[in-house]
């Protein structure tokens, strides 16, 4: 579900004049000589960002804040289009041998990077070696990876240990994918997250000043390397950087944001809670802006008490009412959906409804139940959130009220982001966290499902490992489908976590942006500024 955009023509200025004193916003009898479709080329974009990313590492980093401005700054080596599909970014083209085991990348000429040197196969070569070090997919793809070799300067093979149906999917990822940095940086780097001096990378912007609570500043790179392909979309094929510079500025308050898309301060807004929607729609000048964007979830610490007992996790399922939630959550049904699914429906080849017949589950006499059979002995829960994100607040309040009611007892720990990914790291301090997980694209993308990390919960499960295995085998679709079916029900069982509901994000925009698509998050090639 996407919400319409209508962004409105411009007129000849003798007409805007007159109709800005008339008060109205829409223009009325235009015709082709004050029609205007030219792209404008310069202009700075405002945008009003809504969580401060705690690095723009985006290889090693799969948070949506580093996502939607590393994406400007890096690319990787195959990427996803507009429908999901792999298709080439930095490389020219592949060739999968006929066992599927070899892979041999060709590298377009001529692609730069910030720093003034161009892509050649030994900084896809240091990259890859990176990837799998830093990188969620690049560390499962690692256990396929057998030999890599330069073939020349512009040619680069890589040998599998067995077939890997998922590796150019891997490679692909919209976070933590394949992106290419020069060979020096990757060297330096190895672990450590690219500090700003080594965010090099050869996308449309580049980055140009970080200052900490404030703003983010990427500016154009004029030396971009552009493909030709107009129809890919995604973030694959032509970007053009119209733009001179994008300032992302650290803005928290929905109405600030508001307010200041009203007054001109901000072009663009990210992430109104969806209960403001109408605000946004009769708001002068400006346009709502919508992109499906994952779910929303909790997940328990199965390292210790009292959730690393199966019974206690199934008294959380059973104490809450998800469609309650996130009613209370978003308000407006445009902007959620409840399904139970680990993708989107709109990802035909990842989605199945099989295995999900106990999403809704809700019944408090059987919670109860359960607890008292349970080893749970009243100790406080902690529920751990990001009080930049209004969403996962209110799931948390009203998560609160629905397992005291059970018989749980509560305690809810708000922190700032970056505050929250730190604790995170440590199991002492929550038993529940409320998160998101934005879109995804593989199941080896879930890292919500990763074994023993804390993104997980530190979940462990051999049947999980079994299911991706058999996943990075699969040839078919039909193959594809029945271990979906079978990683719904595993979730299902072992309650690894619950998933609260599908979100669409609502931004906002000046109507000022022209020719702007958001696809899975806000994205500033392409588009320009009248």
């Amino acid at each position: 579900m996407r919400l319409k955009h209508a962004l409105p023509l411009l007129t000849i200025l003798i007409l805007s004049l007159i109709l800005a004193a008339c008060g109205n916003d829409s223009p009325s009898g235009e015709t082709e000589d004050n029609a205007v479709g030219e792209k404008q080329s310069g202009g700075t974009i405002d945008v009003a960002f809504n969580s401060e990313p705690d690095t723009l590492d985006l290889m090693s980093n799969a948070s949506s804040p580093t996502r939607d401005i590393a994406w400007h700054i890096f690319e990787t080596l195959v990427a996803l289009d507009k429908d999901f599909a792999v298709q080439p970014m930095i490389a020219e083209d592949y060739n999968i041998s006929d066992d599927q085991k070899v892979y041999t990348i060709t590298i377009r000429e001529g692609v730069n990077f910030h720093d003034g040197t161009t892509v050649a196969s030994e900084d896809v070569a240091a990259s890859l070696e990176r990837w799998q070090l830093v990188s969620s997919v690049g560390k499962t793809a690692s256990n396929f990876i057998e030999e890599v070799k330069t073939l020349d300067e512009l040619t680069i093979e890589i040998t599998l240990n067995q077939v890997y149906n998922g590796f150019l999917d891997d490679m692909a990822a919209p976070k933590t994918g394949l992106v290419i940095i020069p060979k020096e940086i990757a060297e330096e780097a190895g672990e450590k997250p690219l500090i700003p001096e080594q965010l090099i990378g050869t996308g449309p912007y580049q980055f140009e000043n970080w200052e900490r609570g404030k703003e983010i500043v990427l500016k154009k790179f004029d030396d971009y390397s552009q493909r030709e392909e107009t129809d890919w979309g995604g973030l694959t094929g032509k970007k053009e950087a119209t733009l001179d510079q994008i300032n992302f500025l650290i803005v928290k308050d929905p109405q600030v944001k508001l307010n200041g898309i009203k007054t001109d301060l901000y072009d663009y807004a990210q992430s109104i809670p969806t209960d403001l929607y109408e605000v946004v729609e009769t708001t002068p000048n400006t346009s709502p802006v919508s992109y499906i964007n994952g779910y929303t979830m909790m997940i328990p610490d199965k390292s210790e008490a009292p959730f690393d007992e199966l019974k206690v996790r199934q008294a959380f399922q059973y104490a809450l009412d998800k469609e309650e939630i996130a009613q209370s959550t978003y308000g407006n049904e445009e902007f959620y959906n409840m399904d139970g699914a680990l993708f989107d429906p709109s990802q035909t080849e990842l989605y199945s409804a099989e295995g999900t017949d106990a999403y809704l589950v809700h019944d408090q006499e059987k919670a109860k139940e359960l607890l008292a059979e349970s080893d749970y002995n009243g100790e406080p829960i902690t529920i751990m959130y990001s009080n930049n994100n209004e969403g996962y607040k209110r799931i948390s309040q009203m998560a609160e009220q629905q397992l005291e009611a059970v018989g749980f007892t509560v305690e809810l720990e708000p922190y700032e982001w970056a505050t929250y990914l730190e604790k995170w790291q440590d199991p002492s301090s929550w038993d529940i966290v409320t998160i998101g997980y934005s879109t995804r694209f593989s199941p080896n993308e879930l890292g919500f499902l990763v074994q023993d990390k804390n993104s997980s919960g530190w979940y462990s499960s051999d049947r999980w490992t079994k299911l991706m295995n058999q996943w990075a085998l699969a040839a078919s679709s039909e193959e594809r489908q029945e271990i979906l079916a079978e990683m719904n029900q595993t979730v299902s069982d072992e309650i690894p976590f619950l998933k609260i509901a599908n979100e669409t994000t609502l931004d906002v925009m000046s109507d000022d942006i022209q020719e702007y698509d958001a696809w899975i998050g806000p994205r500033f090639w392409n588009t320009w500024k009248k």
